[in-house]
């Protein structure tokens, strides 16, 4: 029985289809199986189970300003974040839900700021004479009124005392710009992440610049966030292998029958590509690509 023989230009497209669809399954299932090993690396460190390495990350450090660290899911994180929602909230609130956006962290620090001021500037000067004492009849005048001023030579502490004899009517005014800086730093092969948080006391330079004063110590901080993988292949996005009726422009019969690989998608619609055949001829067979549509039924394609 004779043997049976395609065109050379058939077994081109032949090689040339099946190279692309093998390519592209290889490609989808190293794809998937990097996501299967994240997941799951994701679900170990979400469950608490951490390497001496990883349990680093978390801890509080002091000394470096990193900030204790914990791992939760979205739904944890939503929830700690409403039991610390106030009625002055509500503008912020209001402007998230408008603007669509969606909270991946919360944290909080208590620092310790201890300075020494020296130098400045002080004056003091005479405002009056106070009255001689009613019923003492030559009972000498009063100590006269002295009021004293003093302001750091940064200006950012200034006492005012209106009457150095009296107590309790010296007003100390305070004004200081601090600089908070939050570094935020993800693990390269996991989901753990780390805040290191520092607070400056600064003065204004000219120009915009601010040099630094003092630096806080780091005395408690917490960061807690969610990370899960966010780059997994959603359900029916990885590659979809497909019996195929259609037609085609260079077919002389209407319908073609065949097989074929969806390696990509977009929303419903999709691309694929595979082989066809009018079933009357070898001739009528060949390598096709396809655009395809998969509808959704009741939540299920």
């Amino acid at each position: 029985m004779p043997g049976l023989k395609l065109r050379p230009s058939l077994w081109l497209l032949f090689v040339v289809a099946s190279s692309a669809m093998g390519g592209a399954w290889l490609y989808h299932r190293y794809r998937d199986s990097d996501w299967e090993r994240r997941e799951a690396e994701y679900q170990r460190q979400l469950s608490g189970h951490l390497t001496a390495r990883e349990q680093e990350i978390e801890v509080l450090n002091t000394r470096l300003g990193m900030a204790h660290s914990q791992l939760v899911t979205q739904a944890d994180l939503d929830g700690k974040y409403r039991e610390l929602l106030t009625s002055r909230d509500a503008d912020f609130e209001k402007f998230s839900k408008e603007h669509a956006l969606r909270l991946k962290s919360l944290s909080t620090a208590l620092f310790d700021l201890q300075e020494k001021v020296q130098g400045g500037t002080e004056s003091a000067h005479v405002e009056s004479s106070a009255p001689a004492q009613p019923g003492h009849g030559a009972a000498p005048a009063g100590q006269p009124v002295i009021a004293y001023e003093y302001m750091d030579k940064e200006g950012r502490f200034q006492l005012l005392d209106p009457n150095i004899w009296s107590e309790g009517d010296e007003v100390l005014r305070i004004k200081q710009l601090f600089r908070v800086q939050g570094t935020v730093l993800r693990q390269e092969d996991g989901s753990l992440r780390s805040e290191r948080i520092q607070l400056q006391e600064v003065s204004r330079e000219a120009q915009g610049k601010y040099r630094e004063l003092a630096e806080a110590q780091l005395v408690d901080a917490n960061f807690t966030y969610a990370n899960p993988p966010v780059d997994a292949p959603p359900p029916g996005r990885g590659v979809s292998y497909m019996a195929t009726v259609g037609t085609s422009f260079r077919s002389a019969g209407m319908l073609r029958f065949g097989a074929a690989v969806r390696v990509l998608r977009l929303g419903p619609a999709g691309l694929a590509g595979g082989l066809t055949s009018d079933l009357k001829s070898l001739e009528g067979s060949g390598a096709d690509a396809f655009l395809t549509y998969t509808p959704t039924l009741g939540g299920r394609e």
